[in-house]
């Protein structure tokens, strides 16, 4: 018997805490892969933005799996507990036909309870191995210990029955205290649906206002590298001045952080549990990411180019210089190539504060011409096209 028991002990300890130490196992293997990933993407020189985004996409991947199987393990428990009343309804009228509890339990395993017919099944099978109904009334509560309702139900359960109490009276007072309870949860929860809906106006509100803020400011930094704009200097970053790239990780964090607290915080209303907030969070972060890659995180080069004279006589000197900008600062040894309206292409390279110059002839022949400047650097690309009229 003791060989038995002891056999029936690890099978139930294979089969649930098993699975639970393998989640967590995965979890801490395919952790560092995300640092990993930053550090290969910050030693091939990769936009910091970028490498962020990366290792919090990183991040929620290896997560992912384990919480969703623990809100997967929360969805079935909910269902165990909608699906109680009927069973403890089935017990109660078994009882009161005159069987005893076991014979009670094989017949509720008969009948379809959704989740929670598995757990039904698993205390038939205990029973059947003729464990006491006490140690398999507590297993079987073991077996759903997430859930804090069903715990305190198998609880008084076990106490009337250790009480000499009258069982079946018991378990019928039961199921209807515990519809009336999921009653009461069903209305609640379609009336914080509502706040549900408040807390994702919320969130899209924020992302409008991060992205309103990054279009306004990415100008004003730009004409700041020209001089102070209107009297006003963001100080603070890279030589005494913030940049473009500094308020896109602040906005990405932001963004990240609120996704976080959003998702959380709408999971509690729903549920009353956090592990609830991990679809809002998936859903809130999938949303921020997309339009953060569309409205932020693209760089941005910028080209400036005068060219003077505008008017020149034929085969006149035309000076032409010009500025390349990225992301607010010195595009410092950016590729310029401008082709001439004769056809000539010439090569240059911008200084240590992002200009260039180049001085060609105007054509010999009177008319309208066109002057391409094309500035490349870090795979980006931007083209101005210029003309002037020869005399």
């Amino acid at each position: 018997m003791v060989g038995i028991d002891i056999f029936k002990k690890s099978f139930w300890e294979k089969e649930v805490l098993g699975l639970r130490k393998r989640k967590v196992f995965v979890l801490l293997l395919t952790l560092p892969i995300p640092f990993i990933t930053a550090i290969i993407s910050y030693v091939l020189e990769v936009n910091t933005t970028v490498i962020i985004t990366l290792f919090a996409l990183g991040l929620i991947i290896v997560a992912l799996p384990y919480l969703i199987f623990n809100f997967l393990e929360f969805q079935e428990i909910k269902k165990a507990e909608n699906n109680y009343p009927n069973f403890l309804r089935d017990m109660s009228q078994s009882v009161s036909a005159g069987m005893t509890i076991p014979q009670a339990v094989d017949t509720c395993a008969k009948t379809k309870y959704n989740v929670l017919s598995s757990y039904v099944d698993k205390l038939n099978i205990w029973l059947s191995w003729d464990v006491p109904f006490p140690k398999a009334w507590n297993r079987f509560t073991k077996t759903l210990s997430r859930s804090a309702l069903i715990t305190r139900i198998n609880n008084i359960i076990l106490e009337a029955y250790h009480s000499g109490g009258d069982i079946k009276t018991t378990l019928g007072s039961l199921s209807d205290n515990v519809s009336i309870l999921k009653q009461l949860e069903a209305e609640k929860k379609s009336i914080m649906h509502q706040q549900i809906i408040v807390m994702y106006l919320i969130y899209f509100i924020f992302i409008g206002v991060i992205i309103g803020v990054y279009k306004i400011l990415a100008p004003i930094i730009f004409i700041q590298k020209l001089g102070i704009f209107s009297g006003i200097s963001l100080q603070g970053i890279e030589g005494g001045q913030m940049t473009v790239g500094y308020f896109k990780n602040l906005f990405l964090i932001m963004t990240i952080v609120e996704s976080i607290c959003a998702g959380l915080i709408a999971g509690v209303i729903a549920e009353e549990k956090l592990i609830a907030g991990v679809k809002h969070i998936v859903v809130m972060f999938a949303v921020g990411i997309f339009f953060f890659s569309i409205f932020i995180i693209p760089s941005q080069l910028n080209l400036e180019v005068a060219i003077y004279p505008p008017s020149p006589n034929p085969g006149a000197k035309i000076n032409i210089a010009g500025k390349v900008f990225f992301e607010s600062s010195a595009a410092v040894g950016a590729t310029v190539d401008i082709l001439t309206p004769t056809g000539e292409t010439h090569k240059l390279f911008t200084d240590n504060v992002g200009e260039f110059k180049d001085i060609i002839e105007a054509p010999m022949t009177g008319g309208k011409y066109s002057i391409i400047i094309t500035a490349t650097y870090k795979k980006e690309t931007e083209t101005v096209t210029e003309d002037i009229i020869v005399k």
